[in-house]
């Protein structure tokens, strides 16, 4: 596709979209002196709609990642200072999150350990379109191409946390991220800012065309598969 159209559908592009989006990645005030983690951020051509058009949904993305537990420091920081500033401005977004809360014993899906919290209503569909979306905006800077089949997201971090089946409920997230480590253990990652966000591409087998990996904020690990429409 010519780069003059935007990486997600045959609309003249407009603006340069930030992949994934660049709220995600830390304020040089909120850093320590000289640390700089939005250098070299990766864009790709986009029209308004699938650029200024969601950045609301950017905005709810954030909240979903940065809420994770398994998370470096740099995101906790992260939350605790541009977050926090924009809940003071306005609290309605955060409200989705905790309206529903409930306090529950989590495991860390990395390090095994169980940690007092509260689980928290997160929008699946939502969370999942925005992944998607960065997964189709890889796929062109990575190919220089579009791709037109189906790509699904699959977060690693999405658990259930208080039905009495979670268990059962999260083994085939646990399948799937356990695969994913296993296939990508060795493949080179991507990105300048891997504290923020790295990426890995890998070949999958039919009917997944593709696989890739995503890394955020160290902890929040997606996998996204690459199937052929039809």
């Amino acid at each position: 596709m010519p780069p003059n159209l935007c990486y997600m559908c045959t609309a003249a592009a407009t603006s340069d979209e930030h992949v994934p989006p660049r709220c995600l990645f830390p304020e040089e005030k909120d850093l320590p002196l000289g640390v700089d983690l939005r250098k070299q951020l990766i864009t790709v051509p986009s029209c308004d709609i699938h650029n200024t058009g969601k950045s609301k949904d950017d905005e709810y993305l954030l909240y979903a990642l940065l809420l994770n537990i398994p998370n470096n420091e740099t995101a906790k920081n992260h939350f605790f200072t541009k977050v926090q500033r924009a809940i003071q401005r306005n609290r309605s977004l955060i409200t989705t999150f905790t309206q529903r809360q409930k306090p529950v014993l989590a495991k860390d899906t990395l390090t095994g350990q169980f940690h007092r919290t509260v689980a928290v209503q997160i929008n699946e569909k939502r969370l999942k379109t925005s992944l998607e979306m960065i997964g189709r905006a890889l796929y062109f800077h990575h190919f220089r191409t579009s791709w037109h089949g189906d790509v699904s997201a699959y977060p690693n971090f999405l658990l259930w946390l208080t039905e009495p089946n979670a268990a059962e409920l999260n083994e085939p997230v646990a399948t799937m991220a356990a695969a994913a480590e296993d296939l990508f253990q060795f493949e080179p990652r991507y990105g300048a800012n891997p504290e923020i966000f790295c990426y890995q591409v890998a070949k999958g087998r039919a009917p997944v065309e593709m696989i890739m990996f995503l890394r955020i904020y160290e902890g929040s690990r997606v996998t996204l598969l690459f199937k052929n429409g039809g």
